[in-house]
């Protein structure tokens, strides 16, 4: 790799700290005071997307790639939700996209971050439901947390758009998962000793 090549990589590296720093800002709207930054986000739709893609017979590694890439213009143009898309649909995202990831490796990773909003490939829909699913996964976990009723809503619109069929039956399952129950299987965990 060129010198110049790996400081537009380093740039980038401290770039995508930012989407740590960036709410997804639709909860606010519920009034969730301190909710999952787009970077929270992003790994766990990588995660869904990997098995999601298993179950249903795709390319893993390219799904966890537009999983992880899709919402990297956030960084600079913040987490636009639903209410505020409907006055600024797609203005910015994709010219952010174009400059933060056009000019790295030959265009291969700008051409899979924007084949999740054409939605064309299997792998896209793939990535497209499991960020539908962590987005209903997080509402339960609010849910579950109490006080937070119209999440309900949002569970539910994120699941009449998905399209699969593991998406389908992995989010009627967490529907009726208690978010926190995975604790309770857990073996006790052996005391310290003093010696430690």
């Amino acid at each position: 790799m060129k010198s110049s090549e790996l400081r537009k990589l380093a740039k980038l590296i401290f770039e995508c700290g930012q989407l740590k720093r960036t709410p997804r800002s639709g909860w606010t709207l519920l009034g969730i005071k301190n909710p999952e930054s787009v970077a929270e986000h992003s790994w766990r739709a990588a995660v869904i997307g990997l098995f999601l893609a298993k179950s249903e017979g795709a390319d893993e590694n390219k799904v966890i790639k537009i999983c992880l890439l899709h919402d990297i213009a956030e960084g600079r143009t913040g987490d636009i939700n639903k209410v505020a898309d409907r006055y600024i649909k797609d203005k910015g995202e994709r010219e952010a996209l174009k400059e933060i990831l056009g000019k790295l490796f030959d265009n291969d990773l700008l051409e899979i971050a924007e084949e999740y909003e054409d939605r064309k490939t299997k792998e896209s829909v793939i990535a497209r439901d499991a960020d539908l699913l962590e987005l209903f996964v997080q509402a339960r976990e609010y849910e579950a947390l109490g006080s937070f009723g119209s999440v309900s809503k949002w569970m539910g619109n994120s699941r009449k758009a998905m399209k699969t069929k593991t998406a389908k039956l992995l989010a009627r399952e967490i529907a009726s998962t208690e978010p926190y129950s995975w604790l309770r299987g857990l073996k006790k965990i052996p005391k310290l000793t003093k010696a430690l």
